[in-house]
């Protein structure tokens, strides 16, 4: 049976545990520094052109982002299957119908293997969230991906856990929306090998995890997160639907 970490949090695979409300993570408020709860050798976070607060981390939107120094060359944050989980609140009135930002991200489409969890503000301006990873090392803009789901309003809380192997699973708030076939049954970085061809650290709350501070405007795709970053997860193993429920459980009367 899982052990916890937290209140009932799963413990078993978890290599990436950034909690801003921790002082184990964030051991000073207006830092840039996140550590990684979870201890993985070497690795931490880092807010990059903003400050951590005492719980949360706030992206303007204009040029913030925060990024897992030398996790492409890491081989524990680059496992072959995996689970991503992220808090997050965007602000109300922060992106204009159809701008699209990236929760979490790593590598590039245009020349390698990569994947990009998505928040787009869709054109009924409601929050919606995706996800997709790549299927090829280096032909552009090959991936399999779910549709956009509505999440919470702008302004409120939403937790997204996206798990991935020959599958692509995606839950909002805590409910399988849904699920995907891959036509590999690993994630790709680089050009299958990490930190070659393209692969960047992986980045949360950003525009893309190649260009994170890409701003296209208000009439454009791309601009960076502009809200705020609660907690972040990443296990090296699928979790359960079971396993999905519990954390956000264990977690949500912190956010909703």
């Amino acid at each position: 049976m899982a052990t916890a970490i937290g209140p009932d949090i799963i413990a078993d695979g978890l290599v990436l545990s950034i909690d801003p409300a921790s002082l184990r993570t964030n051991p000073s408020s207006g830092g840039t520094v996140l550590n990684n709860f979870a201890g993985t050798s070497g690795i931490g976070g880092t807010v990059v052109n903003g400050t951590t607060s005492a719980n949360l981390v706030t992206l303007d939107g204009s040029n913030d982002y925060i990024t897992i120094e030398g996790s492409k060359t890491n081989a524990e944050l680059s496992p072959p299957s995996a689970t991503f989980s992220i808090w997050f609140r965007a602000h109300v009135g922060s992106f204009s119908n159809n701008n699209i930002c990236s929760l979490i991200s790593r590598g590039n489409y245009n020349n390698s293997g990569g994947f990009f969890m998505h928040m787009q503000r869709g054109s009924s301006g409601q929050c919606t969230v995706n996800a997709t990873f790549s299927y090829s090392t280096s032909t552009s803009y090959t991936f399999q991906g779910t549709n956009y789901y509505t999440a919470n309003p702008f302004g409120e809380w939403n937790n997204l856990t996206v798990t991935v192997d020959s599958n692509i699973k995606l839950y909002l708030n805590g409910v399988l929306k849904q699920t995907v076939a891959r036509s590999k049954n690993e994630i790709i970085y680089g050009n299958g090998t990490i930190n070659t061809n393209g692969d960047t650290d992986l980045r949360w709350c950003s525009a893309l995890g190649y260009a994170p501070t890409l701003d296209q405007g208000a009439s454009g795709s791309w601009r960076p997160f502009n809200g705020d970053f609660g907690l972040g997860l990443m296990y090296n193993k699928i979790l359960t639907g079971d396993e999905v429920i519990q954390n956000y459980n264990a977690q949500k009367n912190r956010f909703i």
